[in-house]
């Protein structure tokens, strides 16, 4: 109703161009659109604020940023990242990589509690602080299941701990605004002429052209099922603790690699759960994001 009030007004002003901006003016304050566009704005800034209310009902944790995660990483300390779906697996849910499995569940427990010298443990940055940087679809996805995400971090988290980011291995697909290319030279760093060993799901690399993993001095494989691999752990653990004490051990094999890195950790390697970060470099190079839900689905398919 303003609007047309103030667009009747409008007839009186002098001038065609002063009258067009005066509409404009008005159009983009009092129009319906206008007042659609503030009442989504008002109510998600208010989803926002429960979201994060509810962060602090306990006493949240600290936790690192993507950059800081990364700086321990190359400086040589391991990581074992939690994400949404061993947030499922510990409550004995169903999610892609894995079927329910009471000792996945314990394990997972016992990492998330863990205090292992040398050893962070990764969970979402935004779980805590949301970002303006997250593209759209990431932004609904915190926004969506940060709350369901809290509940079972808050059986298992301390608040005198610090815990690395997570979304480390993730950055290129969930910021809209971020420097790409450093990103990955940096990741790169990690392995550079070292000996690595990478744990991962039967077939995964297979398509891929461009390898994040080539300035190693050395890549060796040890294969897995891309699905349910937690049912052949202890095949996997044993053939992993075969590898040089001095290799680098890069597990991408969904909440089995989560138990797997915090194993290798404590038997003496540098070990890596870096979720799908050879996908991430493969998918930048090839200018495709996840920015829609069906490239995101295509993204987070099990590896």
């Amino acid at each position: 109703m303003v609007y047309y009030i103030l667009a009747s007004f409008a007839k009186l002003i002098p001038g065609a161009a002063r009258r067009r901006r005066f509409i404009g003016w008005a159009r983009s304050r009092f129009s319906v659109q206008a007042m659609i566009d503030t009442a989504l704005a008002d109510n998600l800034a208010k989803v926002d604020q429960l979201v994060y209310y509810h962060a602090r009902l306990f006493e949240s944790p600290t936790v690192m940023t993507v950059d800081e995660t990364l700086d321990a990483l190359i400086d040589g300390t391991s990581i074992a990242r939690f994400g949404d779906g061993e947030l499922l697996s510990i409550d004995q849910k169903h999610n892609a990589f894995q079927r329910p499995d009471v000792v996945l569940a314990r394990r997972l427990a016992e990492v998330l509690s863990s205090d292992e010298p040398g050893l962070l443990i990764g969970v979402f940055y935004h779980n805590y602080r949301l970002s303006n940087d997250l593209n759209e679809y990431e932004r609904s996805f915190y926004i969506r299941d940060a709350v369901r995400m809290h509940a079972v971090e808050s059986r298992y988290l301390r608040s005198n701990k610090t815990y690395a980011a997570t979304e480390v291995s993730l950055a290129n697909q969930i910021y809209e605004s971020f420097d790409r290319d450093a990103y990955f030279r940096r990741f790169r760093r990690i392995w550079e002429g070292a000996n690595v060993v990478l744990i991962h799901g039967d077939g995964i690399f297979n398509g891929f052209t461009h390898d994040i993993f080539d300035n190693a001095a050395s890549v060796h494989h040890i294969l897995a099922p891309k699905q349910d691999a937690f049912d052949h752990y202890d095949d996997i653990l044993n053939q992993a603790l075969q590898a040089p004490k001095d290799s680098i051990m890069i597990a991408i094999l969904g909440p089995t690699a989560t138990v797997l890195a915090y194993d290798l950790h404590r038997a003496g390697y540098q070990a890596l759960d870096l979720g799908h970060i050879a996908k991430s470099y493969e998918w930048w190079h090839n200018g495709k994001t996840t920015h829609e839900q069906e490239t995101n689905d295509d993204f987070f398919t099990p590896d």
